[in-house]
C-alpha cells in the first residue's frame, strides 16, 4: 500500500530539507518567493466562508521564527487569503482572530517543488565515484537520530524500522520506498551501537 505524498511541510521541515535556517525562508517569502499558509481551527471569514487553511503575508508570522531567543510564542492572524480568493479577508470569527504557532505556518509542496525548480535546487545525491544513489541515506539517518533525541529509543529495533518506514512514506522527496530489507539493514547500523547485545 502506497500512501500519497503530503501536501504541506512546515517552516523547520522545510529548513530541514534545504539546510538552512527557519528565517531564510522567511525571509523568501517575505521577498514574494514563497507563499506561505497557516493551518486554521474554526476559522469564519468575512462573507460566511470558512477554510482549514489559508494564505498570509510572511511578515505576519515573521516574529515566531525570529533568531536569539526573541522569537514570539505565538502571533494572532486577522487576516488571510483563503483558498479561492485573489485578496485576502478579514477573520470575523473569534473575533480576536486566530492564534498560530510555528508549526502551524505551513507551505505546499508543490510550491517547495516549484522554488527548486526555478531555484535549481533539484539534485541527486552522489557518493564517491560511481552512479547517483537513488535516496539520501544522510537525511534518513538525521531524521532517526531527531526522532531518537525527541521521543526516546523504542522498545524494540522493529518499532523502529515502522517509524522510520512511516517517515519516508509520508516524505515526498523519497521517490519509490525502498524495500523493508533495506531500511532494517540501515536502522540495525544505529540500533546495535546504543542496545549492543
Amino acid at each position: 500500500m502506497v500512501f500519497p505524498p503530503k501536501e504541506f511541510l512546515t517552516v523547520s521541515e522545510l529548513a530541514a530539507r534545504w539546510e538552512r535556517a527557519p528565517l531564510q525562508i522567511i525571509d523568501w517569502a517575505m521577498s514574494g518567493r514563497l507563499e506561505l499558509m497557516v493551518s486554521l481551527t474554526e476559522a469564519e471569514f468575512q462573507g460566511g466562508e470558512e477554510s482549514d487553511y489559508a494564505a498570509v503575508r510572511a511578515g505576519h508570522v515573521r516574529p515566531l521564527f525570529r533568531d536569539a531567543g526573541d522569537a514570539e510564542r505565538f502571533v494572532m492572524i486577522r487576516r488571510a487569503r483563503p483558498p479561492g480568493s485573489d485578496k485576502p479577508l478579514s477573520i470575523v470569527h473569534p473575533a480576536e482572530g486566530v492564534r498560530v504557532l510555528s508549526t502551524d505556518v505551513l507551505i505546499r509542496t508543490t510550491e517547495i517543488e516549484r522554488f527548486e525548480e526555478e531555484n535549481s535546487l533539484v539534485r541527486r545525491v552522489v557518493v564517491g565515484p560511481g552512479a547517483p544513489t537513488r535516496h539520501s541515506w544522510e537525511r534518513f539517518y538525521v531524521e532517526m537520530c531527531c526522532r531518537i533525541f525527541h521521543d526516546g529509543l523504542p522498545d524494540t529495533q522493529t518499532e523502529l524500522v515502522d517509524v522510520m518506514q512511516d517517515w519516508i512514506m509520508d516524505d515526498p522527496n523519497w521517490g519509490e520506498a525502498p524495500d523493508p530489507s533495506t531500511i532494517r539493514k540501515k536502522v540495525k547500523v544505529v540500533w546495535q551501537r546504543l542496545k549492543p547485545e
